[in-house]
């Protein structure tokens, strides 16, 4: 009987252990997604008193607030033909040990149009020139880097040149790279 009740015991003890292994490993999820908006918040903190301080005006044609370098992009290329537009870029890990994960999204229009003749991929509704719901966007998981095509159909050729503004949140629906360029 002191068998058995010693074997009940370590099953107990060991499914005891195990519960508490999954609350730590839960625990230290909560705390690094805890650290990474603590990040972002200090980032987007610094940015605006050294805005307050400076004392400098908005940059009309393309403003982009700063965010910590989790990602980044290279390899922009944008191509059109006929009446197909392609912008293919590379997202690249910059935190080499830590896989990242979340959505991206890509916007274009004609550099003078108003928000209205957006070109959003994937499709997404827009509020104040952002997506409504981030979870619509292209998902990725990147260890290193990976590649992002994006397609629109035009309805006429292109003429003038386009400002491309590629926004990529976390899985939290945090902006971590907003980035734009006029090609």
């Amino acid at each position: 009987y002191q068998h058995f009740g010693l074997t009940r015991g370590q099953e107990t003890n060991r499914a005891h252990q195990d519960r508490l292994t999954q609350e730590l490993d839960t625990a230290h999820k909560e705390l690094e997604r805890a650290n990474h908006q603590v990040a972002l918040l200090e980032a987007y903190i610094t940015e605006k008193r050294e805005e307050q301080l400076a004392g400098a005006q908005k940059d009309t044609v393309l403003p982009e607030p700063s965010f910590p370098e989790v990602v980044d992009i290279s390899q922009l290329t944008v191509a059109h033909q006929d009446r197909v537009l392609t912008i293919t870029f590379t997202i690249i890990n910059t935190q080499e040990d830590t896989p990242i994960s979340g959505h991206v999204f890509v916007l274009a229009q004609l550099k003078g149009s108003d928000h209205d003749e957006m070109l959003i991929y994937p499709s997404c509704p827009l509020n104040d020139g952002l997506p409504v719901n981030f979870q619509r966007g292209q998902r990725f998981v990147i260890q290193r880097f990976k590649t992002i095509s994006s397609r629109y159909a035009l309805t006429s050729p292109l003429n003038e040149p386009l400002i491309v503004k590629i926004l990529v949140y976390d899985d939290e629906g945090n902006v971590i790279f907003n980035k734009t360029v006029e090609v």
